[in-house]
């Protein structure tokens, strides 16, 4: 049995996303169990009664715009806090939030603890599932010395290896691919990379290659990732309405859209399974991070990552 434990507060359009969303899974795969972490308000109408989901109210819920102050890791009544200690207790496989990022990181380290020391946790994206391709950071880890993007190759090839039977190939994202280019950073993180006998790094990747070619895993820090991502789904977003209507570009896009996004970002790196959510998910958004979710789960993704980061370190 999958237990999955979601956080229902952090989505722009409410908990009743979640609340759908969770029906609809329950509806779907009969070996999962949802455990539903909530704020109680007037006029919330909860989810049905099923006995495969538990409702859990808290007393606290982390805004979009809390800072990351010392003060937040008291806040053990909020339901990103007490889904992600269920995580810990293992009272749960899996948890799903769309909550605030900077938050769900800090916490997940404070109660979770990291894989390995030094290894910094970042938020993966699957950029195709089949062949896998990803890109990481895409926004836990704002300043990035060079070691801390190795270490995103490191996170990013160990996740192609436990969820694929691709061989990583690792790109560092940069200005061009001519050894002269790049910041002091970029070209000691490439230095770095180039000595290491795993993962296999193949040079610098452009942002022509993050969709196409042999480089399946594309490192950068934390901002570049984010921006590159939120760019190329908009860019997706503003196609689909240009073309909507059309007979068969309107249907390619979403067809597209629909079966190579996937919905969340992993965060990896830390010692559980992890999917953050956008806060702006839609009920098929929700459905999809949840189906995520549970098909790290399913692959025992931490253990896996953990396991091939540990052997790498003792060599």
């Amino acid at each position: 049995m999958i237990r999955v434990a979601l956080d229902a507060m952090g989505g722009d359009l409410g908990p009743r996303i979640a609340f759908d969303g969770a029906v609809n899974i329950l509806s779907r795969h009969q070996d999962v169990t949802i455990t539903i972490y909530y704020s109680p308000n007037p006029g919330l109408d909860l989810p049905a009664p099923h006995d495969r989901l538990t409702l859990i109210a808290c007393t606290d819920v982390i805004d979009a715009d809390d800072e990351i102050v010392l003060s937040l890791f008291r806040r053990r009544n909020s339901t990103l806090y007490q889904s992600l200690n269920a995580l810990a207790q293992k009272s749960s496989d899996v948890v799903v939030t769309l909550g605030n990022t900077g938050a769900m990181v800090a916490l997940a380290r404070h109660i979770l603890g990291v894989v390995r020391p030094k290894l910094y946790p970042a938020l993966i994206r699957e950029l195709y599932s089949n062949p896998l391709r990803c890109l990481v950071d895409l926004g836990a880890n704002v300043h990035c010395p060079p070691s801390m993007l190795v270490g995103f190759a490191e996170l990013g090839s160990a996740y192609v290896e436990a969820l694929s039977d691709e061989v990583p190939k690792v790109g560092l994202l940069n200005v061009g691919v001519e050894s002269s280019k790049g910041s002091v950073v970029i070209k000691e993180a490439d230095r770095l990379l180039s000595e290491k006998a795993w993962p296999t790094y193949l040079g610098y990747a452009e942002g022509t290659e993050l969709f196409d070619g042999e480089k399946n895993v594309i490192v950068c820090d934390g901002m570049v990732g984010n921006a590159v991502l939120k760019a190329s789904e908009g860019l997706l977003s503003f196609l689909m309405q240009k073309f909507k209507g059309m007979d068969g570009v309107s249907s390619l896009f979403e067809t597209f859209y629909q079966t190579e996004r996937r919905h969340g970002a992993c965060l990896v790196g830390v010692r559980g399974n992890l999917v953050k959510g956008h806060g702006r998910s839609d009920l098929p958004a929700m459905v999809g991070a949840i189906e995520y979710g549970i098909d790290i789960a399913r692959a025992d993704l931490f253990s896996a990552m953990e396991a091939r980061l540990c052997s790498e370190e003792v060599k």
